[in-house]
């Protein structure tokens, strides 16, 4: 599983997260992001409308595409969510802090774990718990070398996201720091956007991600 994310991202080193979309928009935004050459999307939980709903029909979605694909739910805090994101057919469990217990409820469910951390107490604790993907957030509010910093000590095995304030601008800062990949939310989906909207936004994300990661 864990190698399935690592290829998606390889493809397109973005997670698309789009918080706040519906079960009748689903369709429409997923396939957006997939023409633009997103492969990984997160749809949190505390969106409002059904989100499990629009994860089941994502899943569905990103099933039946021709190329690698991952998806799961954001924003998961307690066990029985883990539960209800895997019998929507999510892969990955996104938390916005470091919970030990469901990094371990994650991993015996064979599902993705990428606990939000931002201090070496946090990475530690989730890397003890088995987490090999982590997510630092929010990483922008702190000055780049920051990351950089806690990068040093991070084993070079363990895949890193930058989320929180990442744009265009400063992709490639995120990764030359460290960062593998990008959590992005209202800057490539925004409730409400149309098909140009939201692939005008993905263009522009997707090429500084490729510009980014291209740097040796």
């Amino acid at each position: 599983m864990l190698e399935k994310m690592r290829q998606s991202l390889t493809s397109c080193p973005i997670i698309a997260i789009i918080r706040g979309v519906t079960p009748g928009e689903i369709d429409m935004v997923a396939n957006t992001l997939l023409d633009a050459g997103v492969r990984a999307i997160e749809i949190p939980l505390n969106s409002p409308v059904e989100p499990l709903k629009s994860l089941e029909r994502l899943a569905a979605i990103m099933d039946d595409f021709e190329e690698l694909t991952v998806c799961g739910a954001g924003t998961v805090i307690t066990a029985e969510q883990v539960d209800s994101v895997k019998n929507a057919g999510g892969e990955l469990i996104v938390s916005p802090n470091c919970d030990p217990e469901i990094i371990k409820k994650t991993l015996s469910e064979n599902l993705i774990s990428v606990p939000g951390c931002l201090t070496p107490t946090e990475v530690f604790s989730a890397l003890k718990a088995g987490a090999q993907v982590l997510k630092m957030f929010p990483v922008a509010d702190f000055p780049v070398q920051y990351l950089e910093s806690l990068s040093a000590v991070i084993p070079k095995s363990i895949l890193t996201l930058a989320v929180g304030g990442v744009t265009e601008n400063n992709m490639e800062e995120f990764w030359r720091a460290g960062a593998r990949g990008f959590g992005l939310a209202p800057n490539i989906y925004a409730p409400g956007d149309n098909a140009t909207q939201i692939a005008y936004k993905a263009k522009i994300m997707v090429d500084a991600a490729r510009r980014a990661s291209s740097i040796s």
